[in-house]
């Protein structure tokens, strides 16, 4: 009859928990689908903003260049030809790049001279207009100028970050800077695919370290879950197998153990004893000091049973009502009644007054006990009924003794 429930609570802790690790993978799997593209998108806007810091420190080096150059005596025409030399000896770049530009458009120094005499036309946008016609949602970039189109004029000059995008979706971001020294502005081209390349080994990098992470934290949940979970069984497994009164082994647990002591006992060659005790005239101490002095007096009394029974072989139960069990193992019939005749002493000598007692002025306890080999022809049951007709002959005898 307990199987059943406890069998049931053991599977409800079990869905408990498997419930809270699903919980928990759910909650971890949405924390990484909302954290990944905002760190995404931090990410990509440090190495913008490193990249536009960079290019300002780039543009104000041509700038003191320019200047210091004009003040020396060198025209505007010499200046841009010393531009041109300085950019065809460093490497070009497509994706990342300086050239000039002059108020016409047209592009005066280049590292590819190729490029040189071309008339860039290129229609700027202010960052809303141009996200929302190429649908890219993932860019933060600060326009200065307002407006901006391919007229050129002293008067309008471009400022700083802009954006351009090409039929294709293709999108360029570009750092401006006037030179009006030489009548030109200084254009630093960026690559924005450059950036989502360097934006995705960042996250990459990032993921290296933060997946191992989040999966040595699901396998240390899972484990410490799977030891509360062990824990939990066998604390379930101790109250199911405990009488809640006395804390002595309940019914339960003497079937199961009466029978796996008489396998041993089969293995080994050897015998079981067994002992039934049962408390006098308990039903009238009940009746006339009332079932929860009857409650303290089992406690005692299992108490008692408890502290003399001191082998770890043996096993003390409480069998039912005032009704106590106790297997002995790798003793004789002998070693046995005798020590169990000392326990009904002992009992006795608890001093546990009963007025409405006909064999004494205290709690005693009558015992039965019988010992039995165990073979192959005799079952554990047998040595069970011996035991309780012994008990039963005790109390014909007048209870407060042993008869084995």
């Amino acid at each position: 009859m307990l199987k059943i429930p406890f069998r049931c609570s053991i599977n409800n802790a079990k869905q408990a928990v498997v419930a809270t690790f699903i919980a928990l993978a759910f909650v971890i799997s949405s924390v990484v689908a909302i954290a990944t593209p905002i760190t995404y998108d931090l990410v990509w806007n440090a190495l913008f903003d490193v990249a536009m810091e960079q290019n300002e420190q780039q543009a104000l080096k041509f700038e003191a260049f320019a200047k210091t150059s004009i003040l020396q005596g060198e025209p505007a025409v010499g200046v841009i030809k010393q531009f041109q030399d300085i950019f065809q000896g460093s490497s070009y770049d497509p994706s990342n790049y300086v050239c000039l530009v002059d108020e016409n458009g047209e592009v005066i120094a280049h590292p590819e001279m190729s490029f040189v005499g071309n008339v860039i036309d290129i229609n700027y946008q202010l960052k809303q207009e141009a996200l929302a016609a190429a649908k890219h949602a993932y860019v933060d970039i600060s326009l200065i100028t307002k407006n901006i189109n391919a007229d050129f004029s002293s008067s309008n000059q471009p400022s700083r970050s802009v954006v351009k995008y090409t039929e294709d979706g293709y999108m360029e971001a570009i750092y401006q800077y006037p030179l009006p020294d030489i009548d030109a502005t200084l254009w630093i081209h960026i690559d924005v695919a450059v950036l989502d390349q360097k934006t995705e080994k960042v996250m990459m990098a990032i993921g290296a370290v933060i997946i191992p992470a989040l999966l040595i934290m699901i396998a240390i949940g899972t484990f410490a879950v799977r030891i509360v979970e062990r824990s939990f069984e066998s604390k379930l497994e101790k109250q199911a197998r405990t009488d809640g009164l006395t804390g002595l082994a309940n019914r339960r647990h003497f079937d199961d153990q009466l029978e796996v002591e008489w396998k041993r006992a089969f293995r080994k060659g050897g015998s079981v004893s067994l002992a039934m005790l049962d408390i006098d005239y308990f039903k009238l101490y009940n009746d006339n000091y009332g079932h929860q002095a009857g409650d303290e007096v089992i406690q005692q009394v299992a108490h008692c049973l408890n502290m003399k029974v001191q082998r770890s072989s043996d096993t003390v139960a409480r069998y039912g009502g005032e009704e106590f069990a106790i297997i002995m193992v790798d003793c004789t019939e002998q070693e046995a009644a005798l020590f169990m005749q000392r326990l009904v002493i002992s009992i006795e000598e608890l001093q546990l007054l009963h007025a409405y007692s006909s064999c004494s002025q205290y709690i005693t306890c009558s015992l039965g006990i019988a010992t039995l080999k165990a073979t192959e022809d005799v079952d554990h049951s047998m040595l069970l009924r011996l035991a309780d007709n012994a008990l039963y002959r005790s109390k014909a005898k007048g209870r407060n003794n042993l008869c084995s």
